[in-house]
């Protein structure tokens, strides 16, 4: 949104430096059957095939480094506070990461020695939770199978063992979703942070398949470059997305399963929601006010409404609502808003708003963005929440798909406003 010389930009005021949004995560249960799928010794004799069919096809071995002892195991699974999958470990008791190999063995990943284990830089994860890229309208989305990597950008029982050295890493997931197991593999990382990816359910299978793509043929040899095909996941995974105009049932339908993002526009109807069942971020903007009843049902975390005259009784019946998003001409009530258990964040910036003191009774919110005039009102109110991030509108915001505001970010509380 672009500001005149003459106008105030918006100003993000961060009040509590230590408040991250909250880890979709942290609420999944963990796994009913928690027995690894790993094997240590098919591991070990996987990897010396896998090794010698490599060979063959390069015509030459490279040479590993020396194995690591188990002192080396012992001081890692000390400091991480785990104990690695016994199938990992084994080949860490053959050798102590990759070296200097041309062909990284996990699929042009290299394998890290023991020594860089849980040593990762994760810049990237901080600036994508700086407040200024509006972490609040970020979804973790579910990968495939469902349920069996936690919603979370980062964990400390995803354990990275190897590096494509571009900000993403292979991990033996310790801490699985509930329909995971302990040791499976996943890809985490800086193109994963809105999806984390599960692979295989061990390192075991993960070996492998690379075996089974070498023995069917399935790899490209160029000079000393082997890539194999293993069909194993290479990007984030692809969440279903569903974008339309004056979207229906029968449109809908065709997204496909398992739709977990959709930015709808000019809608007339909700009757489309029947067929995303699994949506959590919502976008949806219409020139005049549908009913929005189908929302009660949906397990929408993210909400965008731009509508004519919003009525929330619906949305607020949804438990799993956590960030809301009002753009509104007719003033809207926010009183359905108070049965919410989870919602944090909610922008009323571009909304009139009938009843804005119910901001008060709204003891879970943590992130509020409001003009100017919406602050002067609700400072002179007493016992507002526990704020955590405040952001300020000079004056109501001209929106535009995809919201995004160009913030300037103030590590302090906001003045009090001055009529």
């Amino acid at each position: 949104m672009a500001t005149s010389s003459r106008q105030k930009p918006p100003s993000l005021y961060v009040i509590d430096e230590d408040f991250v949004p909250p880890d979709r995560g942290d609420e999944q249960e963990g796994p009913a059957y928690a027995v690894l799928a790993g094997d240590p010794d098919e591991a070990v004799r996987l990897f010396h095939h896998y090794r010698r069919l490599m060979a063959q096809i390069l015509g030459y071995e490279e040479e590993l480094p020396e194995p690591a002892s188990e002192e080396d195991l012992a001081a890692v699974e000390e400091k991480l506070g785990v104990v690695l999958p016994p199938d990992l470990r084994a080949l860490y008791g053959i050798a102590d990461g990759d070296g200097d190999l041309v062909n990284p063995l996990f699929d042009r990943h290299e394998w890290l020695p023991l020594s860089e284990i849980g040593e990762q830089d994760d810049e990237w994860l901080d600036i994508a939770q700086e407040w200024q890229y509006e972490p609040w309208r970020q979804t973790v989305f579910d990968t495939e199978p469902s349920n069996t990597v936690r919603r979370s950008p980062l964990r400390p029982g995803w354990i990275r063992f190897a590096f494509d050295t571009g900000g993403n890493w292979l991990a033996v997931d310790l801490d699985p979703g509930p329909n995971g197991r302990p040791g499976q593999v996943i890809k985490v990382g800086v193109d994963y942070t809105n999806e984390p990816t599960y692979v295989t359910d061990s390192v075991t299978t993960f070996l492998r398949r690379l075996v089974e793509a070498l023995e069917r043929g399935d790899y490209r040899h160029h000079d000393r470059s082997l890539w194999i095909d293993a069909d194993l996941p290479d990007l984030p995974g692809e969440h279903s997305a569903y974008s339309d105009r004056q979207p229906s049932l029968a449109q809908a339908m065709q997204a496909g399963p398992r739709v977990q993002e959709a930015r709808v526009v000019d809608v007339e109807d909700c009757e489309f929601l029947a067929a995303v069942p699994d949506v959590c971020s919502l976008a949806l903007s219409s020139k005049g006010s549908p009913d929005l009843t189908p929302l009660g049902d949906r397990p929408v975390e993210y909400l965008e409404l731009d509508v004519e005259s919003p009525d929330l009784t619906a949305p607020a019946r949804n438990r799993e609502l956590r960030s809301l998003s009002v753009t509104c001409a007719r003033p809207v009530e926010l009183a359905p808003l108070r049965t919410v258990p989870n919602l944090w964040a909610l922008d009323i910036a571009a909304a009139s708003v009938a009843d804005i003191a119910t901001v008060t009774e709204l003891k879970g919110l943590r992130y509020l963005e409001v003009t100017q005039d919406q602050w002067r009102e609700l400072s002179e109110l007493d016992d507002l929440p526990p704020l955590a991030v405040v952001g300020i509108h000079p004056r109501r915001p001209e929106r535009e798909w995809p919201l995004s505001t160009d913030w300037v970010t103030v590590h302090d509380e906001p003045p009090s406003p001055t009529a």
